[in-house]
């Protein structure tokens, strides 16, 4: 009994070391449009009762002569365990309008309610986020988490030097990158108005 428990004890190290290699970095990002820093995005990731958390805020000021012309805030906390989304909340205020976005697992279903509407989706549904590149796979049902909306992107990968590159065509469209280890290290996207927007890591 004695050896069978200093032979635990002796896993824990292990054990640790193999729970952090699975916890993904933080990331953080500064927003640049046409040129000059306009906001951030960064998200963070912690343990919780065996789940992973993932906390994502993104803050964006556009400003003309000192003015402020555009503001964009956006929180959101998605659970997952292993490849499932099991709880979502997302809140965004675009210029003073809100819009949020809840999920939750139930059974085999993802349970959506957003100011897009309420629907009930497969249990692998997942939100069209950024930092995880496996939720941008092909078939993957995907909804928008700003508001709660089904939506069916034209995605694209391609590989490129050191990582992948995914294309989302249709809509805002983006271009995210990857690196080796899938690992999310870039971003450019079209702005509300036409500008040019990329993130540069921090």
């Amino acid at each position: 009994m004695r050896r069978r428990h200093i032979a635990g004890l002796a896993l824990l190290p292990l054990l640790a070391r193999a729970a952090a290699a699975a916890m993904p970095g933080d990331i953080a990002f500064r927003v640049v449009r046409e040129g000059a820093e306009v906001g951030t995005h960064r998200v963070r990731f912690r343990e919780e009762a065996g789940a992973l958390m993932a906390r994502s805020e993104v803050r964006i000021q556009v400003r003309l002569m000192g003015i402020t012309v555009y503001r964009y805030a956006h929180d959101m906390e998605e659970a997952w365990r292993a490849d499932r989304l099991v709880a979502l909340a997302s809140r965004l205020d675009r210029n003073g309008t809100a819009r949020q976005c809840e999920a939750r697992a139930e059974g085999a279903a993802l349970l959506l309610r957003g100011s897009g509407g309420e629907a009930r989706l497969p249990g692998q549904a997942m939100p069209l986020n950024w930092w995880r590149m496996a939720t941008l796979a092909p078939g993957a049902t995907l909804f928008d988490p700003r508001e709660g909306r089904v939506i069916e992107p034209r995605l694209e990968r391609a590989a490129v030097a050191g990582g992948t590159r995914v294309t989302v065509i249709g809509g805002e469209g983006a271009v995210a990158l990857y690196d080796a280890e899938g690992r999310w290290t870039g971003f450019a996207t079209t702005g509300e108005d036409g500008s040019a927007v990329r993130y540069e890591r921090v």
